[in-house]
C-alpha cells in the first residue's frame, strides 16, 4: 500500500510578513491573465508613498496554453525566447548614446559621394562570343519563307519572337540534328548591337503577346554585328539541336544602335507566328529607398487565399544582402505577409499569416542568377483551408510548404521595402499583381504577360495589378477593378528597358525573316570571347541630410541626384573591371553625429527567458515565481504601461500579479533611475564605447546609501555560450571602484525540467525556463549625497565577434535604515509546493529551511525560532552564527519527528521570529511566515532502490539521509553499465534520496545519444519479482532530490533488526563490496548460493564500527544468477547477485 505524506509550499498568496495580515495590510494588483492577448497595457497601480511601502513582490505564473503538453504550436512553444517585463514610465526619460549620418544615401558606405543633377550613364563589360568555321562538311540549307516584304530594323532596339513551324522545316529540307548557324539576306547594311539570338522547341503552335515565354530558350548568338548587303550567316557559338517534331521558337534583340544605321532584312508575312516589343518601355527601379504604401482598403477581402505575382530583376551589384520585396501587417502590427527576396544568406522567404504568436513561412536557398541579373518572374500562393503554401518561379512550382493554415489579416502594406522602411528591396520591378485567390501554375504561364487582361480566369478576384510601365512621376497606376492609384510624394524611379530585357509592349506583327537555318558538320569550328562595353543610365538616388534637433534627428534637406565621377564598371560577375569618369556638380561629405536620443523611461523589471516547451507540462495551475520588486517602488505608482518584449511574451501563457504590502521599509526608496536605457548591445561597440559610455549621475540628496542592480544576459553564438568577466567602474566624490563580476549561470540545476532543448547548458546569465541573475553593488562609500558620479560600463577579456548582450542597469537610492535589529523570513525554501524556484527542495519532509534576512544596521549573532503546523506541537531552535546587514542566509531549523507533517490536517506550516540578538526585534512585521505544504511518498514495506547507470563510468553518485542529516548510504563513482541495488531495511521515518551527476546531464540526454540511458527507480519485492513504483526522469540535469516516509504496518520497535544492505557492482566481474548498516546487528553469517542451491561461499563477520564491511573475491565463480544470504539469529535477508 502506497499513500502519501504532506510537504509545504509557499504560495505567492501565502507569504506573509506580519504576525496578522489584515485586508488594509496588502493590495494586490491584477495584469496580464492567462487569456490576455495582449503583452503590452497600461494598469492603475496604488498611489502609496515608497515612505509606506514595505514591500512589493511581483507573482509571475506561467503556464502551457490551454494547460496542455508542449508540442510544436501545441501547450508550450518549442523555442526558448527572452520574456522581459518592463515597465514604463512616461513621465521619466532615458537616453541613449546615439549616432546619427550627416546623409542617408542608399547602399553607400564610402565617405565622399559625387553627385551631378543630370543624368549621366555609366557601363557594364559583358562577355560576347565569335564563333567561326572554316567550312561545312554535309550542309544543308533549309530555307523557310518567300520574301514578300522587309523586316526593318529602324527602332533604336528590340526584343522579337519568331515561330517557325515543324511541317515547313522539314518541307525546307531540314533535318533532326544539330544547327550550327542561320543565315538572313539583307537587302540594305547595317549593324545591330548586342544582337542576341536564342533558339527552343517548342510545342506553340502560335505566339501571344500575354504569355511569351521570356526565359526557357538557348542563347546560341552574342555578339555585336555587322550586315553587309547580301547574305549574311550567323554562326552559333553553341550548336542547336533540333528535335524534328517541335516548332522552334527564335528569339532576337539587340541594343541601342549609335550609328543609327540599321540593316533591313528579307521578310515574309505571316499570322500569329511574330510578337514583338519596340516602343519605350519602363520598370520601377528601387535603389534602397523608402517603399511604396499600397492603398489598404481592398486587402480586406484577402482571409484564407491570395496570390503575389510580379517580375523582378535584382541589383546583381548589391544582391545578396538582407531585403524585403514587401511587407503586410495587421492592425496590431504582427507580420501578416513578407516576401524576402533574398535575405543575406541567398534564401527567399515566403512569410504570410500570423496567430498565436508566429507566422506561417516557407524558404529556400536560390542563386544569385535567380534573383539579380535578369528578369524573373515569382508568384507567391497561400492558401489556408488547405494549408498549402507554394512559390511559383516562371509559371512552375519553385517550393511548396504544408500545414500552412494561419488566416491572413492586412491592415497595412509596404511594396518594395518592410513595413517600417529599414529593409528594402535593390532592383527593378514590372507586373505587380494581387489576388485574393489562389492561382495555378497553367493560370500564371498563361497570363504570365498580361494578368490584368479582363479574360484572365480570375479577374473578378484581381485585387491590385501595377503594370509598372508608365514613367510618370508621383503616380503608379492600378487598372485592377476599383483601382487603387499609389499616390507617391517622392519620386518614382523609372528605368527604360531596352533590347534583351524588355518585358513589357509585346505585340502582334504579320512579318517573319526569311530565314535559313544551316545544318551540317563544322570543320575548324572554334569560339572566342570578346569583351564588350554596354552604356547604361545610372538611376537616381535619393540623399537625405540631416541634423540634430531637439535630441532628434530632423530632415533638413532632401536631394534628387544621380551619381557622379568616378563610376565603377563591373562585368557580369560584379567584378570591378574598370572605372569611367563622368561630370560631377556637388560633393556629399559624410559625418557622423553622435547625439543622446531620448525616449520615454522603461524599467526591466525582470529578466526571463522561456523554457524549451516540447513535451513541457507545466501543469493545470502553471508555475509561479515570486520575485521581491520593492526597489521600483518609486515607479510603481499610479497609471502605467506593463510590457512583456523580446520574442517570448507569448510563448506560455502568464498571470502576473503585484503584491503591495503596506507598512513601514527597512530602508525607504527614495529613487530609481536607469544608468543606460535597456539596449541591445555588441561586445564591440560596447569595448569602443560606441555604446554604453560613461554616464555622469548625480547622487540624490535625499539617500544616504546607494546600489547599482544589474541584469545582463549575453547572445549570439558567442555571447550565449562564452563566460566573460563585466564591470562596472564608479568614480565618486570619495573615492573610485571597479567591481568586477562573471555573466555566467548554471543551468543543469534548473527547478524546472527536463525540458525539450539543451536546458541544461550553462549560458551567459540566463537559463531556458529561469530568471535571469542580478547583480548588485553598494555604492553608497564612493561619493557623497548630491554628488556627481560617473559610471562606466564594460567588459574584460579579448574580443567576441558573434557576442551581444541585452543589459539592463539602476542606480537604487535608499533612505536611512529604519531598525538597528531588524531580521525578516524573505522565503520558506523548504518545504514548499508552489513557489517553483524551490521545486528542486520540495516535497520535503526533512527539516525545514527558510531564508532569513538582516534588514537592519546591526549583526546578527543568534535568532530564536518557533515553527508549527496544526498538529499541536510547537517546536523551538535557537540559531547561532553571524548574519552581516543587508546579508541574505539560509537556516534549517530540525524536527524530531513525523508528527509535524503526519497530524496537520489545514496543511499550512508557520515559521517565526521571537527573538533577535537575545532580545525583541525591532521590526516585528516580517517575522512570521506561512506556507502550503503537500504529501510525499509513503512506503508501508522495505523499498529496494535501484539506480543503473549509462555508458559514463566515474559519473554518477547517489546518497540516502535520514530526517537530521546522517548519511546512511553513500555511492560515489559508479561504473558504467551497471545496476546497483539497495534493499532498504530501516525503521520508519523520513528519509532523503540525492542522485547526482558530475556531467551535469543526467541518466539520459536527446544531444548525447552516444552515451546511452540509465533509470532510477524504487521497486517493491512481490514474490521473487521486483515491481517499480517509483520511478524518476533520466533527464534530470546535475542531480535531484526526493524525500520519502517509510511507515510499515508493524510497528518499528518490532522489528528484530532493522538494516542497510548494500552489494556493489551488481552484475559483478571479480568481487562485490558488501556493506550492512544496523544500530542492533553485532554478528551475521553471509552466504552465496548458486543456481542450483549449491553452497560457494560461506563467512562469519563481526561489526566494525557502526557496519559490516566486506569484500567478497568471485574469481572462481562462473557467470550466472547467486543468492546471497544474510543470516542472523532468526533473520535472513536475500539478494540476487549476477556475475557476469
Amino acid at each position: 500500500m502506497v499513500r502519501y505524506l504532506l510537504t509545504i509550499i509557499c504560495t505567492a498568496f501565502s507569504i506573509s510578513f506580519v504576525l496578522k495580515l489584515n485586508a488594509q495590510d496588502t493590495i494586490t494588483v491584477q495584469t496580464f491573465t492567462w487569456d490576455s492577448v495582449s503583452r503590452n497595457a497600461w494598469f492603475a497601480f496604488p498611489d502609496i508613498p515608497t515612505s509606506e511601502i514595505e514591500r512589493i513582490n511581483l507573482i509571475y505564473n506561467m503556464r502551457c496554453h490551454d494547460a496542455a503538453v508542449g508540442v510544436g504550436s501545441v501547450g508550450c512553444r518549442e523555442w526558448d525566447y527572452s520574456c522581459n517585463t518592463f515597465i514604463t514610465d512616461t513621465t521619466r526619460f532615458d537616453s541613449v548614446l546615439a549616432n546619427q549620418k550627416k546623409y542617408i544615401i542608399p547602399n553607400y558606405t564610402e565617405s565622399d559621394f559625387y553627385y551631378s543633377n543630370s543624368a549621366t550613364f555609366n557601363c557594364a563589360q559583358y562577355v560576347q562570343k565569335n564563333a567561326s568555321y572554316s567550312s561545312l562538311s554535309n550542309a544543308i540549307n533549309a530555307t523557310i519563307g518567300i520574301k514578300n516584304s522587309n523586316i526593318s530594323f529602324k527602332d533604336k532596339d528590340g526584343r522579337y519572337f519568331y515561330l517557325f513551324k515543324a511541317v515547313d522545316l522539314l518541307n525546307g529540307g531540314l533535318k533532326p540534328g544539330k544547327m550550327p548557324a542561320l543565315k538572313w539576306n539583307a537587302s540594305k547594311p547595317g549593324s545591330l548591337s548586342f544582337l542576341k539570338i536564342n533558339l527552343k522547341n517548342t510545342n506553340d503552335d502560335v505566339l501571344d503577346p500575354t504569355k511569351a515565354d521570356l526565359n526557357s530558350a538557348t542563347e546560341v548568338y552574342f555578339k555585336n554585328t555587322d550586315f553587309i548587303a547580301g547574305v549574311n550567316t550567323l554562326i552559333f557559338h553553341k550548336e542547336f539541336n533540333w528535335d524534328g517534331v517541335s516548332n522552334i521558337q527564335l528569339e532576337l534583340s539587340f541594343n541601342l544602335n549609335k550609328s543609327n544605321s540599321t540593316p533591313e532584312i528579307d521578310a515574309f508575312n505571316a499570322q500569329n507566328l511574330a510578337i514583338g516589343s519596340t516602343e519605350d518601355t519602363w520598370s520601377l527601379a528601387q535603389t534602397g529607398m523608402f517603399g511604396l504604401n499600397l492603398p489598404p482598403q481592398k486587402m480586406s477581402s484577402v482571409a484564407d487565399e491570395i496570390s503575389i505575382s510580379f517580375w523582378a530583376n535584382g541589383d546583381r551589384n548589391t544582391l545578396p544582402v538582407n531585403t524585403s520585396f514587401l511587407e503586410g501587417v495587421d492592425k496590431q502590427n504582427n507580420r501578416q505577409i513578407n516576401i524576402h527576396l533574398p535575405w543575406s544568406n541567398s534564401s527567399i522567404y515566403w512569410d504570410c499569416g500570423y496567430t498565436g504568436g508566429s507566422y506561417d513561412r516557407i524558404e529556400k536557398a536560390s542563386s544569385s542568377s535567380e534573383f539579380s541579373g535578369q528578369w524573373t518572374h515569382w508568384t507567391f500562393t497561400k492558401n489556408a483551408r488547405t494549408g498549402i503554401m507554394n512559390i511559383y518561379k516562371n509559371g512552375s512550382l519553385w517550393h511548396t510548404g504544408t500545414g500552412k493554415t494561419k488566416p491572413i489579416s492586412v491592415d497595412r502594406m509596404n511594396l518594395l521595402s518592410n513595413i517600417d522602411n529599414q529593409l528594402s528591396y535593390y532592383g527593378r520591378v514590372s507586373h505587380l499583381s494581387i489576388w485574393n485567390k489562389e492561382i495555378d501554375s497553367s493560370t500564371i504561364q498563361d497570363w504570365i504577360l498580361d494578368p490584368g487582361n479582363t479574360n484572365h480566369p480570375y479577374y473578378n478576384s484581381l485585387l491590385y495589378y501595377y503594370p509598372m510601365n508608365q514613367n510618370s512621376n508621383q503616380t503608379i497606376t492600378d487598372v485592377a477593378p476599383n483601382p487603387a492609384t499609389i499616390q507617391n510624394s517622392d519620386f518614382i524611379n523609372w528605368y527604360k528597358e531596352t533590347g534583351r530585357n524588355r518585358i513589357s509592349g509585346y505585340s502582334s506583327i504579320s512579318e517573319l525573316p526569311v530565314t535559313t537555318f544551316v545544318q551540317g558538320t563544322p570543320i575548324g569550328y572554334k569560339v572566342e570571347d570578346i569583351n564588350a562595353v554596354e552604356e547604361i543610365p545610372m538611376m537616381k538616388i535619393p540623399v537625405t541630410e540631416f541634423e540634430i534637433e531637439k535630441g532628434a534627428p530632423k530632415i533638413v534637406n532632401r536631394y534628387i541626384v544621380y551619381p557622379g565621377g568616378d563610376l565603377l564598371v563591373k562585368d557580369e560577375s560584379g567584378m570591378i573591371v574598370d572605372f569611367k569618369t563622368t561630370n560631377y556638380d556637388g560633393i556629399f561629405t559624410q559625418k557622423d553625429i553622435r547625439y543622446q536620443r531620448f525616449s520615454p523611461a522603461k524599467f526591466e523589471l525582470l529578466s526571463l527567458v522561456t523554457p524549451y516547451g516540447n513535451n513541457l507540462d507545466l501543469g493545470i495551475e502553471g508555475k509561479t515565481f515570486v520575485f521581491d520588486v520593492s526597489d521600483y517602488a518609486p515607479i510603481l505608482r499610479n497609471s502605467k504601461r506593463l510590457s512583456i518584449e523580446n520574442g517570448g511574451e507569448n510563448q506560455e501563457e502568464l498571470d502576473i500579479k503585484f503584491q503591495f504590502i503596506k507598512g513601514k521599509p527597512a530602508r525607504e526608496v527614495k529613487e530609481i533611475q536607469n544608468i543606460y536605457a535597456f539596449q541591445l548591445a555588441w561586445f564591440p561597440d560596447i569595448i569602443s564605447s560606441k555604446v554604453m559610455e560613461q554616464r555622469n549621475l548625480v547622487l540624490d540628496n535625499r539617500a544616504n546609501s546607494y546600489k547599482i542592480r544589474s541584469t545582463i544576459t549575453g547572445h549570439e553564438q558567442n555571447g550565449e555560450f562564452t563566460s566573460r568577466s563585466h564591470f562596472f567602474n564608479v568614480i565618486g566624490s570619495k573615492s573610485s571602484q571597479k567591481f568586477d563580476f562573471t555573466v555566467w549561470k548554471e543551468c543543469a540545476d534548473n527547478p524546472i525540467y527536463p525540458q525539450g532543448g539543451t536546458w541544461i547548458f550553462d549560458r551567459a546569465g540566463w537559463c531556458p525556463g529561469a530568471a535571469s541573475d542580478v547583480h548588485e553593488f553598494q555604492i553608497g562609500h564612493l561619493g557623497d549625497p548630491g554628488t556627481t558620479i560617473k559610471i562606466d560600463y564594460g567588459l574584460n577579456g579579448a574580443n567576441l565577434d558573434a557576442a551581444k548582450y541585452l543589459i539592463s542597469s539602476q542606480l537604487v537610492s535608499y533612505g536611512p535604515s529604519a531598525y538597528a535589529l531588524d531580521a525578516g523570513i524573505e522565503s520558506i525554501v523548504r518545504p514548499n509546493s508552489e513557489r517553483v524556484e524551490f521545486e528542486r527542495f520540495n516535497p520535503s519532509c526533512s527539516k525545514p529551511m527558510v531564508q532569513i534576512k538582516n534588514f537592519g544596521t546591526t549583526d546578527i549573532s543568534s535568532i530564536d525560532f518557533s515553527y508549527f503546523t496544526n498538529s499541536g506541537t510547537i517546536y523551538t531552535y535557537s540559531y547561532s552564527g553571524n548574519i552581516k546587514p543587508s546579508e541574505i542566509k539560509n537556516i534549517e531549523l530540525p524536527i524530531q519527528n513525523l508528527e509535524i507533517w503526519s497530524k496537520s490536517t489545514d496543511s499550512i506550516y508557520t515559521v517565526k521570529i521571537d527573538k533577535v540578538n537575545q532580545k525583541e526585534d525591532d521590526n516585528p512585521r516580517n517575522n512570521l511566515a506561512l506556507s502550503k505544504f503537500k504529501f510525499v511518498r509513503i512506503f508501508d514495506f522495505d523499498p529496494v532502490f535501484e539506480l543503473r547507470t549509462n555508458n559514463v563510468a566515474r559519473d554518477n553518485s547517489f546518497r540516502i539521509k535520514d530526517m537530521n542529516g546522517q548519511v546512511l548510504i553513500e555511492k560515489n563513482n559508479l561504473p558504467a553499465v551497471t545496476t546497483t541495488q539497495e534493499n532498504l531495511m530501516l525503521p520508519d521515518g523520513c528519509y532523503t534520496l540525492e542522485v547526482n551527476d558530475a556531467s551535469d546531464d543526467g541518466l539520459s540526454f536527446w544531444f548525447y545519444p552516444n552515451l546511452g540511458n540509465g533509470s532510477v527507480a524504487f521497486k517493491k519485492k512481490i514474490n521473487t519479482a521486483l515491481a517499480t513504483i517509483q520511478s524518476f526522469k533520466a533527464d534530470f540535469g546535475k542531480g535531484f532530490q526526493f524525500d520519502f516516509v517509510i511507515r510499515k504496518t508493524t510497528d518499528a520497535s518490532d522489528l528484530e533488526i532493522p538494516l542497510l544492505l548494500s552489494v556493489s557492482p551488481n552484475p559483478a566481474h571479480d568481487y562485490i563490496d558488501l556493506k550492512i548498516s544496523s544500530n542492533k546487528l553485532n554478528q551475521a553469517s553471509i552466504e552465496l548460493l548458486n543456481a542450483t542451491g549449491n553452497l560457494v561461499f560461506h563467512k562469519k563477520v563481526s561489526k566494525q564500527n557502526s557496519d559490516f564491511n566486506e569484500t567478497i573475491s568471485l574469481e572462481n565463480l562462473r557467470p550466472g544468477l547467486y543468492l546471497l544470504k544474510i543470516k542472523s539469529g532468526t533473520q535472513e535477508y536475500i539478494k540476487k547477485l549476477v556475475v557476469e
